[in-house]
């Protein structure tokens, strides 16, 4: 096939769209459709490439490997390379050693099942993985091992077969996407087998276009339809829609369209071969790889993207940077006119060696923490600062079914729980401090808790994995604690904001947090209004407690702590090993956490009020004199963004087991 100007003015529009989105243009609301228009020119191009060469009776598993490789590899190892350096110079240890768990998946094109398992996409904190953005390569990879194969299976049966063969598969993979990308959305984002449609997609075009007869006109005003689909998708789709999935249907349309009908004269055809964009088409592979490593050691090295100016310099930065890769790394490899091919070959075998030795030496060294002084890792040492019962006795979405509440772990004295402890993970943290308070007043405590679930019936989270297990889980609670009579006192305890609202916000050190995570009516759409959203939770709320009092329980509703959004042991560890000195007390502004906490924190306190619960709002233990502290006494309160630490904790459980006591006393009279 002849070169086609055209597809490298695709090319950039996608890197474009990704790029911009993830400096933060918020214009650009899907611009990780980029990604999907990648997929779609990429089964184009290869599934042609096969076919053309079946046809020809000239197809080589050998050769068509080997160009892959030499399209695919020098580029990507040279900047797992540089990302070993920075991330050397750069990472706490934990950070360090999970960079080279990805860096590895990377090598062996597994990447996006290591990222499936470990990180949301859409969260705020994949922004700081130099490497997440290989997911795609891994992707397109796993469906370039096996689209050969069934060319070679399926070829006897002749070009109608393979392309309704092919067509089923590309229905089958979508249909699969849509119906796990609600309760599975990272499964349905990551792995191949719900992103294969849009790669048979580009095949599909691919095998239908040398047989078509269409004319220049209507070839124009397809082509032109098509670049609408892409732009329209990019810049219009919602925020938050399941992906991928029927939105997703609108840019690899689009895609398909110009593919198909892009060559004939046409306004999509005059955009799309503006040379401006077919030059960063031509780079547009590089650009992708370098982006993400950009952004996120700029932003691992306290200069994370803020402001036009700032933003705008990394933009040009990351295509300098592209340019060089694509003239020096690319190029030579790929036409061999300035590498043999044994220097070729053994150059990228040394860099896979040393990307592996790396890697694994991480993995046994816990990150190479004698980089770092004692002090630092003193520092780290709090993000381990959590209570002994904590992770054996919170309870996780994939292992929850069928769970026996009168089984779950106990605290406190050796008699009969009276107490129950039901929440997310900040419930969890809270239990044993709690029991071991409670149990000089021979009183013991019950936990229920469940990670990543608020305690209360009827709810779905949105992007949850497993969400519908959470809805179970706290119906079966319910019925236990009603069922229950000796439970008199039931402690209702979440990280609230989470749930409850639906609005960006920032990190006490600045930095933006996106919310893509909310609780919404199982009844309803997550993407219903966000007051009416409110409204249906305080009203579950509100009949969750009305129904343990009416039982005869006592109910305490515990507000979330302060939260920080950033995470104090590597943050505080970065400064010490910059030779920054700590202050014993350290603290922000009080306004900082009000100004996005205090309308959830009203809007619980009267939700409980009015349903008869008593509030308990740890609030006094962290702030004072208005600042609210990260450290006292040289001690971290936190040892995430958001959890409390043992002297987080130590602060926030004495007022607690007062108002818990003097209900137990209340119970007994």
């Amino acid at each position: 096939m002849k070169y086609r100007q055209e597809i490298d003015g695709l090319r950039a529009i996608a890197v474009m769209g990704v790029i911009l989105y993830h400096v933060g243009l918020k214009s650009i609301s899907a611009g990780y459709a980029g990604v999907d228009v990648f997929f779609v020119i990429s089964g184009f191009l290869i599934g042609g490439i096969i076919f053309r060469e079946r046809q020809k009776g000239s197809f080589s598993y050998r050769v068509f490997y080997a160009r892959r490789a030499r399209r695919i590899l020098p580029a990507l190892f040279t900047l797992i390379l540089f990302s070993m350096l920075a991330g050397w110079l750069t990472m706490m240890p934990n950070t360090l050693r999970y960079f080279g768990g990805a860096a590895m998946s990377t090598l062996l094109f597994i990447s996006n099942i290591w990222f499936f398992q470990v990180i949301d996409y859409f969260n705020p904190a994949a922004l700081k993985d130099p490497l997440i953005h290989t997911w795609s390569l891994a992707v397109e990879e796993q469906f370039y091992f096996f689209v050969p194969l069934l060319f070679g299976l399926l070829w006897r049966f002749g070009t109608k077969a393979l392309f309704w063969i092919f067509a089923s598969l590309a229905v089958l993979s979508l249909g699969t996407a849509i119906l796990t990308n609600t309760d599975s959305p990272m499964a349905a984002f990551y792995l191949i087998h719900t992103r294969a449609w849009e790669l048979f997609a580009g095949v599909l075009a691919a095998l239908v276009f040398p047989k078509l007869t269409v004319s220049e006109r209507t070839s124009g005003w397809l082509a032109n339809l098509g670049l609408l689909l892409i732009l329209g998708g990019l810049g219009l789709i919602p925020a938050h829609v399941p992906w991928p999935g029927g939105w997703t249907i609108i840019p690899v349309t689009g895609t398909a369209l110009v593919l198909l009908f892009g060559q004939a004269p046409s306004l999509a055809r005059s955009i799309l071969t503006l040379r401006p964009l077919t030059i960063i088409g031509l780079i547009s592979y590089s650009a992708y790889l370098w982006h993400q490593p950009v952004i996120s050691f700029l932003d691992i090295s306290g200069y994370p993207l803020s402001g036009w100016p700032q933003t705008a310099a990394t933009v040009i930065a990351i295509l300098a940077a592209s340019w060089l890769s694509w003239r020096y790394i690319e190029q030579p490899f790929r036409s061999g006119s300035t590498l043999s091919k044994g220097t070729a070959r053994g150059s990228l075998i040394v860099a896979g060696l040393l990307i592996a030795a790396f890697s694994i030496g991480g993995h046994v060294t816990k990150g190479y923490p004698d980089r770092m002084p004692p002090e630092v890792h003193e520092i780290l040492a709090f993000k381990d600062s959590q209570p002994p019962t904590y992770m054996q006795c919170i309870a996780v979405r994939k292992t929850v079914s069928d769970m026996d509440m009168s089984k779950r772990c106990i605290h406190g004295a050796d008699v009969t729980p009276s107490i129950a402890v039901w929440g997310d993970s900040h419930a969890a943290l809270l239990s044993q401090p709690l029991g071991t308070a409670l149990s000089a007043h021979n009183l013991a405590l019950r936990e229920l808790t469940l990670s990543s679930c608020q305690p209360i019936p009827n709810l779905l989270n949105y992007g949850q994995t497993r969400a519908a297990k959470c809805e179970q889980y706290n119906t079966d609670v319910l019925e236990y604690l009603l069922a229950t009579p000796t439970l008199k006192t039931i402690i209702l305890h979440a990280t609230w904001g989470s749930y409850i609202s639906n609005t960006d916000s920032y990190s006490w050190t600045g930095e933006l947090l996106v919310d893509d995570f909310y609780a919404y009516p199982s009844n309803k759409s997550p993407l219903m209004p966000d007051e009416a959203r409110k409204d249906a939770i305080a009203t579950e709320l509100s009949a969750t407690i009305k129904a343990l009092r009416a039982s005869g329980k006592s109910v305490i509703l515990v507000q979330t702590t302060p939260t920080p959004g950033f995470l104090p042991p590597a943050y505080y560890g970065k400064k010490l090993w910059n030779g920054e000195a700590l202050d014993q007390d350290i603290g922000f502004a009080q306004t900082l956490y009000s100004q996005s906490s205090m309308d959830v924190h009203e809007y619980l306190f009267d939700i409980a009020n009015a349903a008869g619960a008593t509030v308990y709002d740890p609030q006094k233990q962290f702030c004072q004199n208005g600042i609210c502290y990260v450290m006292k006494n040289g001690e971290l309160l936190y040892f995430d963004a958001g959890h409390p630490s043992l002297a987080g904790l130590a602060l926030m459980v004495p007022p607690l087991a007062g108002i818990v006591i003097s209900i137990a006393e209340k119970h007994s009279d």
